[in-house]
């Protein structure tokens, strides 16, 4: 659905300009302050999107066994990773008690996950993910993150005037992205089946 050209003229959009590029690798202004801008943004965007269609599962590496006091394991953080959700626990949506604990720290100059799941499986959303698999309110989110991260370059001090606007635009595409995640992801549970105060009562 979406090309690298489309989110950089969608950013162009937000900023209100009536420029469009042809090529990201063009010598134009825009085209270079938004190429400076685009990593930052879609970094900012997935992680703070947080979408099941941009995550993916892989077979952690395990690093060490007993790494230190608190942890059974220590495995290696997944390259590519922007942002680690959780590891898999055999539930489609974990609650309080079963998610599995961990946290991230650093072993040996490594960047690690620990944790006491034994040949864990973490669940995280990569930064080379193919910008098809966003949603049209997402890749619209990334496009106005780009241009407001892009805006006092681009327009000057202009900026000023239309940061807000496109602050508030980009949580309304962010809403809907995400609203359209639940709804392509959902399946129906009974409320009750989430409900800890009655799990509480039925075990």
């Amino acid at each position: 659905m979406y090309s690298k050209v489309d989110i950089f003229n969608l950013a162009l959009g937000a900023l209100l300009l009536n420029k469009q590029i042809a090529d990201v690798d063009e010598s134009t202004k825009e085209a270079k302050v938004l190429r400076q801008f685009y990593p930052i943004a879609l970094a900012q965007t997935l992680q703070d999107l947080d979408l099941d269609a941009t995550s993916e599962r892989t077979a952690l590496e395990l690093i060490e066994a007993d790494p230190n006091d608190e942890w059974l394991y220590a495995y290696k953080y997944p390259s590519k990773c922007l942002f680690f959700r959780r590891i898999v626990s055999g539930f489609r949506k974990d609650n309080r008690s079963t998610s599995i604990p961990r946290t991230r720290g650093t072993l040996n100059g490594v960047s690690v996950i620990y944790t006491n799941e034994v040949d864990a499986v973490g669940e995280y959303i990569r930064s080379d993910i193919n910008l098809n698999s966003l949603n049209a309110s997402a890749g619209l989110a990334l496009g106005y993150r780009l241009g407001f991260l892009s805006s006092s370059l681009i327009v000057g001090k202009g900026a000023l005037n239309i940061r807000k606007s496109i602050q508030e635009t980009y949580t309304f595409y962010k809403m809907e992205a995400q609203e359209v995640d639940r709804l392509e992801g959902d399946t129906f549970e009974d409320l009750a089946v989430d409900s800890e105060f009655v799990q509480a009562r039925t075990e």
